[in-house]
């Protein structure tokens, strides 16, 4: 595949590893199972119905979750359509109204110790909270719904919780995840990344603290909006105790032509103390930018292929999948410079 260096830390797979090809059908979000292999297996969010331009505030997508399949990384298509048993009736009891739920969001798949598969998502509802669904079974075909992990807790102005990064680390069997909450100023509402206790990855988890404000955040890149990614493995960079991540950061929202616009969202690196779910550092650049964005280069997963090498993938302007080959070095050297 042709490829092409966007900066000395990443080079981008010029061709898409999925995407439509007929028009109105956007898909994002890939995320890998890491215990799959000939094939690979995944999860990507297809986008049914879109109403609205997603550089300008205001759009609305209703979504779906598909199984997919690769004889490699860069080589994708679909088996199926996610069937999780139970979601159905996991949907009523937290809707108020059953037309206001617009679909799954945003996958997570993560494998525990005795080989089961959890997958985390973004369950949304119009004008009714976003929750963090969860499944699990022993197969992306034999999922099983359960409560979700995270709910809305407006009681202390958090109105959603979406989007998950998952500590290897366990502390006293326990571990601290990331997750993007929703924050509100005034009538608007923003991202922020919260880190949250996890006694038991299939059942409620507990709200901690807000460890990124974007609106606390020095640099542009990331004053916007926030949402984490995933971590790193320690086998492909190894920062001690500290855990390296992956953010989304968004800059604030513009003004262009008396018309409200989003402002670009990137990739940037973060540093995690896995013990204490503190964020020490936060990058003053964000990684990369894919140059057929216009607001949005939109990390999802990683996953290492050499011991200093790895493929993240990314999904542009929420319409397409694209692969980057990121360099462990390069990453070293953004972080000590700093």
């Amino acid at each position: 595949m042709e490829i092409r260096q966007l900066n000395n830390t990443v080079s981008m797979y010029v061709d898409p590893i999925y995407r439509s090809l007929k028009q109105g059908q956007p898909f994002m979000a890939l995320s890998i199972d890491k215990k799959s292999e000939k094939p690979h297996k995944g999860l990507i969010r297809v986008i049914t119905k879109r109403e609205g331009n997603v550089d300008i505030p205001g759009y609305n997508d209703r979504s779906k979750l598909i199984i997919v399949e690769g004889s490699d990384l860069f080589h994708w298509k679909k088996t199926k359509d996610l069937n999780i048993k139970g979601i159905d009736e996991t949907v009523e009891k937290y809707a108020g109204d059953i037309s206001s739920f617009i679909g799954l969001e945003d996958p997570d798949i993560w494998n525990d110790e005795n080989g089961i598969k959890h997958v985390y998502f973004t369950m949304p509802f119009i004008n009714e909270g976003i929750y963090l669904g969860h499944a699990q079974g022993n197969t992306l075909d034999s999922l099983i719904s359960t409560d979700p992990v995270l709910s809305p807790l407006p009681e202390i102005g958090i109105s959603y919780f979406k989007e998950v990064s998952i500590s290897p680390i366990e502390k006293n069997g326990s571990r601290i995840n990331l997750t993007e909450v929703g924050l509100s100023e005034g009538s608007n509402c923003f991202s922020a990344v919260a880190s949250v206790v996890a006694h038991n990855m299939g059942k409620a988890w507990e709200y901690r603290d807000i460890v990124i404000n974007p609106r606390k955040m020095p640099y542009e890149w990331c004053q916007g909006y926030v949402s984490p990614c995933t971590f790193f493995p320690k086998s492909f960079i190894d920062m001690k105790n500290l855990l390296v991540g992956l953010i989304n950061g968004r800059e604030r929202d513009k003004e262009v032509g008396g018309e409200k616009m989003y402002g670009k969202f990137r990739p940037g690196l973060i540093l995690f103390n896995p013990k204490t779910g503190e964020v020490p550092w936060v990058s003053s650049e964000p990684l990369m930018e894919d140059p057929d964005a216009t607001t949005i280069t939109f990390a999802s997963d990683f996953i290492q292929t050499a011991q200093s090498e790895g493929i993240l993938f990314a999904h542009v302007n929420d319409s397409f999948v694209r692969a980057y080959k990121i360099n462990a070095e390069g990453l070293k050297k953004i972080i000590e410079k700093s």
